[in-house]
């Protein structure tokens, strides 16, 4: 079995961390997404609300990534409970 290079204490805060950022910049990604949708039907240039789409997307696979980090963190930290 695969050692873990964290203590239990830096899991938890890694799981903490990782939940609340990851979910507070999936919201604002997809957010942001909307706001994008909005400036396509506006009167604004196409450049600009590809790059809005864009960074949206950008945002929500940032957030989903962070969320995996979080997850990993807690099944990392039930197998330290299971093998105490």
């Amino acid at each position: 079995m695969k050692k873990n290079k964290y203590t239990r204490k830096q899991l938890k805060k890694r799981y903490w961390m990782f939940g609340g950022l990851g979910t507070g910049i999936l919201g604002f990604g997809f957010s942001a997404l909307v706001e994008s949708g909005f400036l396509k039907h506006s009167d604004v240039q196409s450049w600009q609300w590809v790059a809005a789409g864009t960074i949206s997307l950008v945002l929500i696979m940032t957030g989903i990534n962070f969320l995996f980090e979080s997850f990993a963190c807690k099944l990392a930290l039930s197998n330290s409970n299971h093998s105490e």
